[in-house]
């Protein structure tokens, strides 16, 4: 999972160094309509880098008006391309331009429709790929019924990154099928940035989000990262963690087996490292309450037997990327989400997946592999084509 904070000139100078040590991306504004972020430039876009944080720079979009010479969406392209390259951003490398189309400012809808259509295609034209839309809900709504099915397709191939501050899961927007990242509060926290901040994490595999700054080897050569972690041994075995010693090696590779979750020197080492099993962390299992409030002490031993129950799951799946909606939740948030009063979310042995993420392994056989992993467990479906699944011990099914 990625996270990270974005930021402008509100938040000031940020340390990235201090930003990287939690979070993954860098997300920094560009301008908004024709006024340049002062803190946008080579200094801060080579600081993101040099963090080895991913950059995701984002333009705050101004629909055409009488205040900036009704400059049209094509014009408004040209224009943050332009400023969006004289700070450094290159692609392949960093992630497509993110369109922040949050304002009508002051337009009717149809207008504001036909504005984003012309940012796009001239984007497209001039840069071979696809922005990033950054919308919430209530405003494109409103956009949403004027644009015709082929400016829907259009639209679509831009990825989502949508804002929905409060809740516990995002809404489904038209025309995408997810998000691909959710901005989940507006006045989070985070190491390196003064105050308070918006905070956002990725919905989607992280190689699907890698895959967006382009092809990888292209994207490597304009935007070098962190070399790979050296073996500490020639006959250490590849994707397993340096600080994984020899007789672990069989658990990592193959966590969703008995032993790798009856192993308590496993389990603490993988807890001393950020880790709840291999491919689970305790960052993944944090609250999205604003301060990201992490999985108590004495909820942990729960939050690791779920997530030893969801490696399983994985494997019936294909071993592919599991990405979690939602898991722990403190009494407050659970409350705040309007969850149930005796949620499994508050004693940090439940998750929620996305409908986006149930489609893309077939519902059927999603459902069938949660119906096995969690036979003593809960298992719900919900109206909106999410699921939970919850290692309680007991079977229960709604």
């Amino acid at each position: 999972m990625f996270t990270g904070p974005d930021v402008s000139e509100h938040q000031g100078d940020v340390d990235w160094k201090k930003v990287a040590k939690k979070h993954e991306l860098g997300i920094a504004r560009v301008a908004d309509g024709d006024h340049r972020d002062p803190f946008w430039g080579k200094a801060r876009v080579k600081a993101i880098r040099e963090a080895g944080l991913m950059l995701a720079p984002y333009y705050f979009a101004r629909v055409a008006s009488a205040q900036n010479g009704q400059r049209d969406g094509a014009k408004e392209a040209k224009m943050a391309i332009g400023f969006a390259k004289e700070g450094g951003w290159k692609w392949p490398g960093d992630l497509p331009l993110i369109y922040d189309f949050e304002t009508d400012n002051g337009q009717p809808a149809e207008k504001c429709a036909r504005h984003i259509v012309q940012f796009v295609r001239a984007y497209e034209a001039s840069e071979g790929h696809h922005p990033g839309i950054y919308t919430m809900p209530g405003f494109w709504e409103k956009i949403l019924p004027h644009l015709d099915s082929r400016d829907r397709k259009l639209i679509a191939r831009c990825f989502l990154h949508q804002a929905e501050w409060g809740v516990d899961r995002p809404r489904s927007m038209s025309p995408w099928k997810g998000a691909t990242l959710w901005q989940w509060t507006d006045h989070g926290r985070a190491n390196g940035v003064s105050g308070a901040c918006d905070m956002n994490r990725s919905l989607v595999p992280d190689a699907k989000v890698r895959a967006l700054a382009g092809p990888a080897k292209e994207a490597e050569k304009a935007v070098p990262r962190k070399p790979a972690e050296e073996k500490p041994t020639p006959d250490h075995p590849d994707g397993v963690p340096a600080w994984v010693s020899k007789e672990h090696w069989d658990k990592w590779q193959q966590p969703w087996n008995g032993g790798a979750a009856k192993s308590s020197a496993f389990r603490k080492l993988l807890l001393a490292h950020g880790h709840l099993s291999p491919n689970f962390t305790l960052k993944e299992a944090a609250c999205h309450d604003p301060a990201g409030t992490p999985v108590p002490a004495s909820l942990r031993g729960n939050a690791q037997r779920q997530a030893f129950a969801l490696e399983r799951l994985r494997h019936e799946l294909g071993d592919k990327p599991l990405p979690i909606l939602s898991w722990y939740r403190t009494p407050a948030w659970n409350e705040h989400v309007g969850g149930a009063t005796n949620s499994r979310h508050m004693q940090a042995d439940a998750s929620d997946f996305t409908v986006q993420t149930v489609h893309s392994f077939g519902d059927g056989r999603f459902d069938a592999a949660c119906e096995r992993v969690y036979a003593k467990g809960g298992f719900g479906r919900y109206a909106s084509g999410s699921r939970h699944g919850d290692s309680r011990g007991t079977k229960a099914r709604w």
